[in-house]
């Protein structure tokens, strides 16, 4: 097995690539007989298999259908090869990379630092794929933990729950943890964890329930924690792009790769929350001191009931649980039907953290809330590894379905 193939005739791009890159290469385009297309993808391909790369390296200098052609070839018959598009970045023919199953785009202008660093990458990426597609027969199958954040109302401290619970997961657990943040017209988790992601959810919105593995990590944001995130769209108006079918795509793939998907959702019902407790495991239900947040919850979990949600793992969260409002945490556990998992304190360091996108666990760890945070995170990090998603859950149209169905009925 050699470590790169270059799958291009032109010469001076062989020459910088032994220049950044020591290991074994090998690899040419072959041009068709009788000039009946300009090159043959079914002996580039056969020279490729004999090969047994890791890394092709496709361009530059080729016809974007034959580039993509080929690594779309590569992508369905041999997935471990990681492909490598070398070519003038474009949104659109990024897009149509992904959708072929490019790892990666490299200008022909890259310098030689960053030439080595894009093929050290796929390099990277291609053992992982080899790994996971030839696992030892003595491990397990992957079973992991999808966590979604629900509350029945806005403001109740979704985001803030749900970036520290990753951000202290991530810390015991580094690689392990993601977070996808479904409120995909004004989700800030990204601002929260003070990211600034090169690709969000809207690179994902044309795939409908097509999303694959290499396709939904490249949108991947790595957050210093050892944390992962998928953040939401830049722009309202991007969400009109991304539909349900492909929100449950990204959360099945996110639940093949990491131990642990947490789901920080829009408040409410909508279609995307009732999408991200379909697949999920576990529900983080969570719950302000005050009387109409208390009933809403309390509406909330017997809706759960009436539509079938009932398979997954219920946790109550009490925010701001010490605030002086007149009610009692008994009160609230006796109006909510549930006793309180984890009671919140209330911190004027909360917000601040968000405002300035450190979170408590990181910027105030020994303080009260921080060590509330922890305690929820361990709930999941100590508990027993729940079945995959598609294991137990309901189809996710069958409860959007039943849902529509209970509000035209009133």
């Amino acid at each position: 097995m050699t470590g790169l193939f270059l799958a291009t005739a032109d010469t001076e791009w062989r020459a910088r690539i032994r220049e950044a890159y020591q290991g074994d290469i090998t690899g040419e385009i072959r041009r068709a007989p009788d000039g009946l297309i300009e090159y043959d993808q079914e002996a580039t391909l056969r020279e490729i298999k004999e090969a047994q790369p890791r890394v092709v390296m496709i361009g530059p200098g080729l016809a974007e259908n034959f580039a993509l052609g080929l690594a779309k070839r590569l992508d369905n018959e041999n997935p471990e090869i990681c492909a490598v598009l070398v070519t003038a970045y474009e949104q659109t023919l990024f897009q149509n990379a992904l959708r072929a199953g490019v790892r990666d785009i490299l200008s022909p202008d890259a310098s030689t630092e960053e030439i080595s660093e894009v093929i050290d990458r796929a390099l990277d990426t291609a053992v992982r794929r080899s790994n996971s597609l030839n696992p030892p027969s003595n491990l397990p199958a992957r079973k992991s933990r999808v966590i979604a954040v629900v509350s029945p109302k806005g403001g109740a401290g979704k985001t803030a729950i749900a970036t520290n619970m990753g951000v202290g997961m991530a810390k015991q657990e580094p690689g392990s943890v993601v977070i996808m943040d479904l409120d995909v017209r004004f989700g800030d988790v990204g601002h929260a964890l003070r990211l600034l992601p090169d690709r969000t959810l809207t690179d994902l919105g044309h795939l409908g329930a097509d999303a694959d593995t290499t396709t939904v990590k490249a949108t991947l944001t790595p957050h210093p924690s050892g944390l992962f995130v998928l953040c939401a769209p830049n722009t309202p108006g991007d969400a009109d792009d991304i539909s349900n079918e492909t929100i449950a795509g990204v959360i099945r793939v996110l639940s093949q790769e990491f131990d642990y998907v947490i789901l920080d959702t829009p408040a409410g019902l909508d279609e995307t929350t009732l999408t991200a407790m379909e697949l999920a495991t576990d529900l983080i239900l969570v719950c302000g001191t005050d009387v109409a947040s208390t009933r809403s919850m309390r509406k909330e979990i017997e809706a759960f009931d009436i539509i079938g949600l009932t398979t997954q793992r219920r946790y109550f969260v009490l925010n701001r649980a010490d605030a002086r409002v007149g009610l009692e945490i008994r009160d609230i556990e006796g109006t909510v039907g549930m006793e309180v998992d984890v009671a919140i304190p209330s911190s004027r360091s909360v917000p601040l953290s968000m405002n300035q996108g450190s979170p408590i666990l990181e910027s105030a760890p020994r303080s009260p809330v921080a060590r509330a945070y922890g305690e929820l995170a361990n709930l999941f990090l100590r508990g027993p590894v729940a079945a995959a998603p598609s294991e137990q859950a309901q189809t996710t149209e069958a409860t959007i379905t039943r849902f529509r169905r209970r509000k035209e009925t009133r």
